[in-house]
Parts: C-alpha cells; structure tokens; sequence
C-alpha cells in the first residue's frame, strides 16, 4: 500500500506541472456536463415530476452518478483506455515489472481534467439540497454523500475494470464501454421505476448501478425505502469490486502475448 501511495504521488506531481492546462481543461469539461444538466432539467421543469420524483430529487440522482464517474476517470484513466495496452502491446512491459500490473495501471496519468465533473456534480447536489429543503429531511442526505461517492466510484471501478478483463480475450473494448459503463452510468442519474421491467432487474443485478444512488435515496428522501438501503449500497459495491478482481486475475492467467 505504501508503494502504490509512492507511485500515485509521483503521478499526481507529473500532472500537476501543467497548471494552467489543469484548470483550463477542469472548466471545460465542468461547464460541458453542466450543460448537460441543464438542458436535462429544460426538460424536466416542463412537468411536475417524473414517476413521482422531482426535479431536485432527480438532480440529487444526476449529481452523485455524475460526480461518481468522474472520479473513476481521474483515478483509473489507464483501466478505461486498457484497449490501447492490448493493441499497442504495453501490456507486456507491465508483466515484468516487481509491481502487480494493477497496481501500475492505476497510478499512471491521474486524469486531473475530470475533477470539473467532480465539482459540476457536486455543485447540482447543492441545488437539489437546497430545493429539497422545504420538503424533506435533507441533512441525512448531505451527511451520507461520502458513502454514496465512495459506493458509486468502486461500482464504476469494478464495471469498468470487468470491461478491461474482457480485453484479454477481444483485444478492444470501446464498443463494449458502451454498453458496460455510458448508458448504464446514465440509467443510474434518473429513477429505476421510469425503466421497463427486464431493464430495472440488469440495472440491480449484472449491472448495478441502482446502487450508486436510487437505492439508498428511496429512504433518504422518503420514497419508501428502509434503513437498510443505507448499508446495501456499499455491500454490493465491495461484493462486486472482490468479483471484479477475482475477474481480472482471471483473465491474466490466460492472458496471450499479441507479439506486437
């Protein structure tokens, strides 16, 4: 552990000697997935609700899936482009090194970019507080968002290192991320009653991302849940991220040098 601190300091130094390239590239892509939203809420404050959820519900959904993959993108740049280790042949140079190659992966090329989707997420959860303030119990929900980041970013995590495993067999992957990380990290920002079905039971079982947010808010903001949604959320995370590994290694023992 002391080594991956090491090697993730030296990383976070090499990025942030770009300053100026930072914060620029922090605000954009802050200002793009605000943007985002906003023409997202254009939308939603055409009507009262949607399937009982209000716009400042939906919005606490929204802020925490957001803020949730953008810290699997700054923390894990490597393990989303993992394609590039298996075309290029990197990967081959990460099997010899004295570090697990995992290990490597996730202390290289901090994406410091994604922390304007941190805060963009971030500053929409403050809003939807602020609105629900009026009609419900809103301090419960702001004391439990670390729980929730931490939850969403390790079932990012895990969906997005069980996509890079998939490599070791099919060499690319982006296609795959599609269906494995964008829509459903998108499904995650609104309720999982507006989904069919066949759609809610992937979403909570090979894909669950209901997790992220909508199971622990149907108790914190009153839409019928129990105590227990509080706890559920981070089991299935750490259940899923131990699958996830057990995967990875996996996939590695049977892992074929392309010769590239």
């Amino acid at each position: 552990m002391k080594l991956f601190f090491t090697l993730w300091g030296a990383s976070l130094r090499s990025r942030m000697q770009y300053k100026g390239n930072f914060l620029f590239s922090s605000f954009t892509y802050g200002l793009i997935m605000a943007v985002d939203f906003l023409m997202l809420a254009a939308i939603l404050l055409r009507f009262d609700d949607v399937m009982g959820w209000t716009i400042y519900e939906v919005g606490y959904l929204y802020g925490i899936a957001s803020a949730s993959m953008s810290l699997y993108r700054l923390l894990a740049p490597e393990i989303h482009e993992f394609e590039r280790y298996m075309v290029e042949g990197e990967f081959d140079s990460l099997l010899i090194r004295p570090v697990p190659p995992l290990t490597l992966l996730l202390t290289r090329n901090l994406e410091l970019s994604r922390i304007g989707g941190v805060v963009q997420g971030i500053a929409i959860l403050v809003l939807s507080l602020h609105g629900l303030a009026a009609t419900t119990h809103w301090l419960p929900a702001l004391l439990y968002l670390p729980v929730a980041f931490i939850s969403g970013l390790i079932i990012s995590f895990a969906l997005g290192l069980i996509t890079a495993t998939l490599a070791f067999w099919t060499q690319r992957i982006k296609d795959f991320q599609a269906f494995t990380l964008y829509a459903p990290n998108n499904a995650a920002s609104y309720p999982m009653s507006i989904y069919p079905g066949w759609l809610k039971w992937i979403l909570f079982t090979v894909l669950p991302v209901a997790f992220i947010a909508y199971v622990p808010a149907l108790y914190l903001l009153d839409k019928g849940g129990t105590w227990h949604n509080l706890w559920v959320s981070p089991a299935v995370a750490g259940v899923f991220l131990w699958i996830s590994l057990r995967f990875w290694r996996f996939g590695i023992r049977y892992y074929h040098s392309t010769g590239s």
